[in-house]
């Protein structure tokens, strides 16, 4: 007993020793600060998981790590990378508040990253929610925070309820900086964006009047009038003018399920056009698109809850709409009430289509999980053989000569098509040309780096005639007529021929790549590695 008693006390004083020496919680946060201030991210996460394992559950400290985490995040052009260090960066965020659900500090800081990262990731609601409560508790309790990050706070609000359109309350937010922080550098940027917002919704253009349609709907209202005149501009294919007259039309009825639902169809059409040069300026412009016009469906179907019609819509839309909506488990639920209505067989048979690609889509999302947690496993090989297409063979005789044919298997799908480039190098890795790269990649150049190898060797040099729609899973087949990316013919020699993809939301990527020697005769290579670009094979065809 007293052996046990004496183990004991020196355990008690190693432990005390150990708290003794370690560095205080502000002392070590004082560190890592200076290190970000001076851009050295790694050595500030360094101290910060030195921290950590003197106080594994302080929830500050997994606050500061989740935020300079994001920070990584934002300053690496590799998109898998940036996506890899995002996703820990929420986790470390969301395990600082789960163990001190009102510090300030966490909440503001996961407020800040689901403000800042892109809108299709889907956290901009839950921002708002987290920079709301950190308002609430500053303004109990103003201490709990430093004066700068107050200000930071109600900066961050405004930005946050001007993406979500909310043009008053983001005004109100930047007002409080005024308020609070007068003729400071703060207040006046503050009062600049307040003008700006107000000068932006002053001079916005008056929707034009289309030609009404015989068959209008709620004649009897200024709403209605405009919901036809709405109607025809979307039948001409104008939408932009359509989605005018549609916001002007919901103004003026905010209980007119007609007119959401028409400005949730205008928007969806706006989102169908593919990726161009936009893109580089506004990486998130098609995917906010999609969530503008979803919000707008749940409005409509909020306001006529027993509409089969909305719900049909809402339902396959929702089936349609990319994964990062969310809402495919209410779009099965939307689906199965119009099956339970009385509607026509013919809207049945809709509906039951649009019920089997919804399962279908569930179904894929089980294997994509498969493949992402448990890659290694022969359930994930199982499913790569499974989904991985059949291999066509092209006819040489059909093919201009001389020329260089590429083809290959992607042989993967998940919840988006991938990205996907083909170039060529000299044998010693120099940038010849650019044979196809996918239409995000090609225009948001190096915005938005989503294939790091491609961009690397390329620097993006003459892409736009070969920057073209995304292809996904399947058997590809591609020609290069030997010209380098000035237009003139290659030199006899051996080339690299390399094919890259790109997934999301997996992260999974994969090179595929060989030598071919172009030269006096025909030459053929095949590689039959991985289980993304699971078959390559380049053929050289001469004259």
């Amino acid at each position: 007993m007293k052996k046990i008693y004496i183990t004991t006390l020196i355990l008690f004083f190693a432990l005390a020793l150990n708290t003794l020496f370690a560095a205080s919680i502000d002392e070590y946060i004082k560190k890592a600060i200076d290190y970000q201030r001076s851009s050295k991210l790694d050595e500030a996460l360094g101290v910060l998981e030195d921290a950590l394992g003197d106080y594994p559950d302080n929830s500050t400290l997994y606050a500061y790590t989740g935020l300079y985490t994001g920070m990584k995040a934002g300053q690496t052009n590799n998109f898998l990378k940036a996506g890899q260090l995002s996703s820990e960066s929420f986790k470390l965020l969301d395990k600082a508040v789960s163990l001190s659900s009102d510090n300030p500090i966490a909440l503001l800081f996961r407020g800040l990253m689901s403000v800042k990262v892109p809108a299709f990731l889907g956290k901009l609601d839950g921002g708002i929610k987290d920079l709301q409560r950190t308002c609430d508790i500053i303004s109990r309790s103003p201490d709990k925070l430093s004066f700068e990050n107050t200000i930071l706070t109600w900066d961050l609000l405004g930005e946050a309820y001007k993406k979500k359109g909310a043009i008053d309350q983001a005004i109100a937010a930047w007002e409080k900086i005024v308020k609070i922080a007068p003729e400071s550098d703060e207040a006046e940027a503050a009062d600049t964006k307040i003008r700006k917002l107000k000068l932006k919704d002053k001079n916005e253009p008056e929707p034009k009047k289309a030609k009404p349609e015989t068959d209008s709907i709620e004649t009897g209202s200024d709403s209605g009038k405009l919901v036809t005149a709405g109607r025809e501009a979307f039948r001409l294919g104008d939408y932009q003018q359509a989605r005018k007259i549609f916001e002007k039309a919901v103004e003026e009825n905010p209980q007119s399920a007609i007119a959401y639902k028409w400005l949730g169809l205008t928007i969806a059409k706006l989102g169908e056009k593919g990726y161009d040069d936009r893109i580089a300026e506004d990486t998130d412009l098609r995917s906010t698109l999609v969530f503008e016009s979803m919000e707008n469906f749940d409005k409509a179907v909020e306001l006529a809850p027993d509409d089969p019609e909305l719900r049909f819509i809402r339902g396959s839309m929702g089936v349609y709409f990319p994964f990062f909506t969310q809402k495919l488990e209410q779009a099965i639920k939307d689906l199965n009430m119009v099956l339970d209505s009385e509607v026509s067989d013919s809207l049945k048979s809709e509906t039951l289509y649009m019920l089997g690609v919804a399962y279908q889509k569930k179904g894929m999302s089980y294997w994509i999980d498969v493949a992402v947690r448990h890659s290694e496993s022969a359930a994930a090989q199982t499913i790569y053989n499974s989904v991985r297409p059949d291999i066509k063979r092209i006819d040489p005789s059909k093919q201009e000569k001389p020329c260089l044919i590429i083809d290959f298997v992607l042989g993967f799908q998940d919840e988006l098509a991938p990205q996907t480039a083909i170039w060529i190098e000299d044998k010693k890795g120099n940038y010849v040309n650019t044979i196809y790269v996918s239409g995000f990649s090609g225009h948001a150049k190096d915005t938005q780096v989503v294939l790091p190898l491609w961009a690397e060797s390329s620097t993006f040099t003459n892409i736009d005639a070969v920057t073209s729609a995304s292809i996904d899973i399947g058997h590809h087949i591609y020609t290069w007529n030997l010209n380098n990316f000035e237009g003139n013919t290659i030199k006899k020699g051996y080339y690299i021929v390399n094919v890259e993809v790109s997934y999301w939301p997996s992260m999974k990527h994969q090179l595929a790549k060989t030598i071919i020697n172009i030269g006096d005769n025909s030459k053929k290579e095949l590689i039959e590695e991985g289980n993304f670009i699971p078959y390559l094979e380049v053929q050289y065809l001469k004259n």
